[in-house]
């Protein structure tokens, strides 16, 4: 099969997380396979547009399309919603583009932000589409700062669009499964399992180990600086720890964020506090690590913690595992799902400091059922989590996936052209700029006149003509027929402007 994987995060140069990482075990485990496989992805940092080669796997780095760039006050309003606009359209018009040249057999997408929206609505081959978290949960549950305003729920209701038009859904965990079926309003059993993908030949315990700077016992956190990581407990447990096992190394190794109070940074919140606790000569803080050289610290580290607050199926879990290493999860969304509770690791309440102390203790001070939880943790991966089963079932579900495209291409939601697509989308944001630039303007007559000050330097002559036609509204001769003539001038201006953008 000829496989689109449509994914704004990809290695190395979007690389944030998870969607990432699966996103390329995948692709490389259908490539294994004997599957053609082409990625399309954002530029890093939004920068120019390039073409990549991952290991046989073209990787197309796309750029924000122009859509709906120069609308300032959809900016104000919903600056989430139009930075999504304008990614998820630079996301299609390449996969046009390349779909035209040689033509694709299915589409896979995540659900986050809405990346498959647009081959959703279109209905152009079949598509799948994978769920990680979506946007209703960051609301819901206030995660990442998401706040409850009708710029994030627009984004939420793009998802929801795009999952409810995909031929199908998949889920990592059935923990998430059930909050999507439930947040959709579908049965549990029409959304698919299909775990998350390793390469357990990378992620092995034989192989370099890294040099963490002293030989103790170490335990090991990986993941972003961020609340719903769990941080913030994991590091409450240091003292209780130490307590215990004197010598502890911990190492904490992820990107910053700026989630802390007042926006403010994560980890100086974090050092701040191990300093008032007299820890901060235990903890050892590493920015994040590429991922080819993940393995390493994993085989550094006698014990890995991923205290999560959610997650649906967290990599670092999987990946400790697959290095042979004892893990600490929460019962906070999938991860009891892969690491089986006092057989590959231990399992303890989210939000527990305590009981996360009491889990690492236990480990550090007991070799032999930290290496037993060791190998259980790598035998299970090779069971049920190496990509290339992964891949197969996948491949199976492609089928299934175009089997009901083939009956349901009539749910086709956009009925325009192929190539109107995006032209619609930007008449779309267009007009919703102008809705509420006119209530605005409507409502503020300072506003009404920064406006026409800044349309007086940069329009003079559509300035002028639409005070005219101002003029002759307020001396009722606005139904005249030069008056409607003038108007019908604007508007054809107006609409040129738009279609020069």
């Amino acid at each position: 099969m000829r496989v689109c994987l449509i994914s704004r995060e990809y290695p190395p140069d979007t690389g944030f997380g998870g969607i990432a990482t699966f996103t390329r075990h995948l692709a490389h485990g259908l490539k294994e396979i004997g599957h053609d496989v082409v990625v399309i992805a954002l530029a890093k940092d939004g920068n120019s547009a390039s073409l990549q080669d991952d290991g046989g796997i073209p990787v197309h780095r796309v750029v924000p399309l122009p859509i709906g760039s120069d609308l300032g006050w959809t900016s104000l309003c919903m600056p989430y919603s139009r930075y999504v606009m304008r990614t998820n359209s630079a996301l299609f018009s390449k996969f046009q583009s390349l779909h035209k040249e040689k033509s694709f057999d299915v589409v896979d997408t995540p659900e986050l932000l809405a990346e498959g929206y647009y081959p959703a609505i279109t209905k152009i081959v079949p598509m799948i589409v994978r769920l990680y978290t979506p946007h209703s949960k960051f609301i819901a549950e206030r995660l990442h700062n998401v706040t409850d305003t009708f710029d994030h729920q627009f984004v939420a209701m793009l998802e929801r669009v795009a999952m409810l038009q995909a031929d199908l859904i998949t889920s990592p965990s059935t923990d998430l499964a059930q909050y999507v079926a439930q947040d959709l309003g579908i049965e549990l059993g029409e959304i698919d399992i299909v775990y998350n993908p390793i390469d357990a030949g990378e992620f092995k315990p034989d192989g370099a180990v890294a040099d963490l700077g002293r030989q103790a016992p170490t335990i090991l956190f990986v993941g972003r600086l961020e609340a719903r990581k769990g941080i913030h407990y994991f590091i409450d447990a240091v003292p209780k720890i130490l307590a215990s096992v004197s010598n502890a190394h911990i190492v904490v190794i992820g990107d910053d964020t700026k989630n802390a109070k007042g926006q403010s940074s994560v980890l100086t919140e974090l050092k701040e506090k191990l300093a008032s606790n007299g820890c901060a000569d235990a903890v050892t803080f590493i920015n994040r690590v590429p991922l080819a050289s993940l393995p390493e610290y994993y085989r550094a580290a006698d014990v890995c913690v991923v205290p999560s607050l959610y997650d649906n199926s967290p990599y670092t879990c999987l990946e400790a595992m697959s290095c042979g290493r004892a893990v600490i999860g929460t019962d906070g969304g999938g991860t009891k799902e892969y690491l089986l509770h006092e057989q590959s690791g231990i399992i303890v309440p989210v939000k527990s400091a305590d009981a996360i102390a009491d889990a690492a203790i236990r480990l550090l001070q007991n070799e032999g059922e930290r290496q037993a939880f060791a190998d259980s943790a790598r035998q299970r991966v090779l069971d049920v989590f190496a990509r290339d089963q992964i891949a197969r079932k996948t491949v199976q579900l492609y089928e299934k996936a175009a089997d009901r495209f083939n009956q349901n291409r009539n749910r086709r939601l956009c009925r325009h052209a192929d190539e109107r697509v995006l032209i619609s989308a930007d008449e779309l944001l267009y007009k919703f700029d102008r809705m509420i630039g006119d209530a605005v303007l409507d409502a503020s007559w300072r506003a009404r006149l920064r406006a026409m000050k800044e349309l007086c330097l940069k329009r003079p002559r559509l300035a002028l003509a639409k005070t005219a036609l101002a003029l002759a509204n307020c001396l009722g001769c606005g139904k005249s027929e030069r008056a409607i003539k003038l108007k019908e001038q604007i508007a054809a201006k107006e609409r040129c402007l738009l279609l020069i953008r």
